[in-house]
């Protein structure tokens, strides 16, 4: 129990991808665990059908929203059509919710709950999650109390104050030995571990390229495993059977609940460069090849992964037009040879970032904030 006014309620307004609720349900989670009374209210299109939505823990409302980036003329006039619609539903669902404060994770689905929270002064914070800010938060950012933010650099292209935070993850690194999650997988707990995964959604891009490459891994004489989660349960099966026609130890999972097995038990992970994914690369310190989503929203993948390449030094950032099976046994013949000192130093850059982050925590920012 915080001291001082109790947070009672809030509504949280996110996009409907697992890179904006995952963050913001850990959130929710950790705001409950510290007030249990509190009662954190989801807003958003489609929360009812959607799989990374935990329907069963928080109580929800869906509106209306879309992109007006459309270049048919008549696509643009439903796209305003139904902006104008969530943001009037979300008038009506405040005025009924009554919330302390309303918190943004970002996107288009966002923003007519931000506008109507605006119009009906009810406190506002962001939350960004990218190196460099999508357009709802860059614009939404002036009318906001402040602006959380995962990457510093993210905060010269946003209005008013902001606060370096950590993400909020579902999963944290608790210490998992790298012994403990292989045999959780049943593999074994001394073999060179890869990684493989596509974020929230898959990437039949990595999967496709990394099974083009085993042949000729196995060729270099790379003795290795691997933990592979494809993004559905047919995949899944295909894969089962390339891993056993080579012979390769594998446990390959449609998707993945316990990320901090998965992300414990790697040595080397191949991924796509969302925010959530980058921000557990760096808790659990495992250097990466970073492949970004070509058409993500303003290529923030793209950004996300030169930062953790460039600046961090923390993996190496492999486009998507460039990837290729020979580019990829490439790349990972390099981190490994001469004793895996690439690897190595990659994995001390991840941990000296993390140690060196003056970040706080985004709960007690926020309930600072109520308490004022």
């Amino acid at each position: 129990m915080q001291k001082g006014r109790q947070l009672h309620k809030i509504v949280i307004a996110a996009g409907g991808t697992g890179g904006h609720l995952f963050p913001a349900q850990a959130l929710a989670l950790d705001l409950i665990q510290r007030e249990p009374e509190l009662e954190a209210v989801f807003m958003s299109p489609g929360l009812k059908n959607n799989p990374y939505f935990q329907k069963g823990h928080f109580p929800y409302r869906e509106i209306a929203s879309a992109t007006p980036y459309k270049k048919d003329p008549i696509k643009l006039l439903k796209a305003f059509w139904h902006l104008i619609k969530g943001t009037l539903q979300s008038l009506h669902h405040l005025g009924k919710i009554k919330p302390q404060v309303v918190i943004g994770f970002g996107s288009f689905h966002s923003f007519p709950i931000l506008l109507a929270a605006k119009l009906r002064r009810v406190p506002i914070i962001l939350f960004e999650s990218n190196a460099v800010p999508g357009k709802v938060n860059r614009l939404c950012s002036r009318w906001a109390k402040f602006t959380a933010i995962h990457f510093k650099r993210a905060a010269k292209y946003l209005k008013g104050k902001t606060i370096c935070v950590r993400m909020p993850l579902l999963k944290k690194n608790h210490g998992i030995t790298p012994e403990k999650a292989r045999e959780y997988y049943q593999l074994d707990k001394d073999k060179l571990t890869f990684l493989i995964f596509g974020g929230s959604q898959g990437a039949q891009a990595i999967n496709r390229f990394f099974c083009a490459s085993l042949e000729k891994l196995l060729a270099k004489n790379f003795n290795f495993q691997v933990v592979h989660i494809v993004g559905n349960p047919e995949r899944a099966e295909k894969l089962r059977e390339v891993y056993s026609k080579y012979n390769i130890p594998a446990s390959v999972k449609p998707f993945e609940d316990k990320m901090d097995f998965a992300w414990s038990a790697a040595d080397l992970s191949i991924s796509r460069a969302g925010a959530a994914t980058l921000a557990e690369q760096i808790e659990f310190t495992i250097p990466g090849i970073l492949i970004p989503y070509p058409h993500a929203t303003e290529n923030h993948q793209g950004k996300n992964a030169s930062f953790v390449a460039e600046e961090i030094k923390g993996g190496v950032k492999l486009p998507e037009g460039e990837l290729s099976s020979d580019r990829l046994v490439s790349i990972i013949e390099d981190l490994l040879e001469s004793q895996r000192e690439k690897l190595n130093s990659m994995k001390k850059s991840l941990q000296d970032f993390k140690e060196a982050e003056n970040k706080e925590d985004f709960c007690s920012v926020i309930f600072d904030f109520v308490n004022k």
